[in-house]
């Protein structure tokens, strides 16, 4: 699910930024060079967060999914430097719904670090998703019959699989009362 949102999200900004190159995180950043006269947006899974289960029975919780996409430019404020850039991120993914999740909201931007005329800033953005556990079925008894009692007597609810009951007639509810 990662890989294919970050793929989804590099491949919304790459249509939509124009003078910059947009690709996922380098594997290994110690040894990344920016090549692009302009700058470089880069796209990395940044972390998650679980709300509580939900239910008793079942394990169901709300996933919250932080993207840190770093902007590694070689202008501050000119045309496409790091501001514009910076701006244009937030619009592009706000709002933006990545595949089987709900939209996605700006969380915080950052300045990083600057050496040598580069300036890097980190924008984090942060979507939701449904968590459900993958349940594994348990071997419990099988229920036959539900009987339920209240002021105007018993009543036993239907199998519901077609099979007579106890009493030979086809159905699943109780016989009716003699009227004597």
């Amino acid at each position: 699910m990662i890989g294919e949102i970050e793929t989804a999200i590099v491949e919304r900004l790459s249509a939509q930024l124009t003078g910059v190159k947009v690709e996922a995180f380098p594997d290994k950043p110690d040894t990344y060079n920016m090549h692009h006269p302009k700058g470089t947006v880069l796209v990395a899974f940044g972390r998650s967060t679980y709300s509580q289960p939900r239910a008793t029975d079942l394990v169901v919780q709300e996933r919250r999914i932080e993207w840190d996409i770093t902007l590694v430019m070689r202008n501050l404020r000119d045309h496409a430097g790091a501001y514009d850039v910076i701006d244009a991120v937030r619009l592009i993914l706000t709002g933006w719904r990545p595949p089987a999740c709900r939209k996605m909201m700006p969380v915080r931007e950052q300045f990083l670090d600057q050496k040598q005329g580069v300036w890097t800033y980190v924008i984090t953005m942060a979507h939701a998703t449904t968590v459900v556990e993958c349940a594994e079925e348990e071997d419990l008894p099988l229920l036959k019959r539900i009987n339920t009692e209240d002021d105007f007597g018993t009543t036993q609810a239907p199998r519901g699989d077609g099979e007579d009951d106890d009493d030979g007639d086809g159905g699943g509810e109780a016989p009716a009362p003699d009227d004597d």
